[in-house]
């Protein structure tokens, strides 16, 4: 699985020993910050990518962490994450009902 830190903007792969039910955290070994678990689908940008963190902080705050989208029932055909901020912002509201709920 993908982890990421939104803090230090650096992403570290690692084993499950089972599978998860919704993402799951854990420390940072970089900065010792909270690094989130954005599954095996998540492709992360270069540390330096600003513009492409920001999407990405602001995705995961609307509950999406790179999770298949699938609006079509019963299909595999999944809907791309969006490339910038303002589609980003369409793509919250479009597919709200597919978001992780916030806890």
């Amino acid at each position: 699985m993908s982890y990421a830190c939104l803090d230090c903007c650096k992403s570290f792969k690692r084993s499950l020993d089972k599978p998860i039910r919704e993402p799951e955290s854990m420390v940072c070994p970089n900065c010792g910050k909270q690094a989130y678990n954005f599954g095996r689908h998540f492709k992360p940008p270069k540390k330096t990518d600003v513009k492409q963190w920001e999407k990405i902080r602001f995705l995961f705050e609307h509950g999406f962490r790179f999770q298949k989208v699938r609006p079509t029932k019963n299909s595999f055909e999944s809907v791309p994450y969006p490339e910038t901020l303002q589609e980003a912002k369409e793509f919250v509201v479009k597919y709200k009902e597919f978001a992780w709920p916030s806890t």
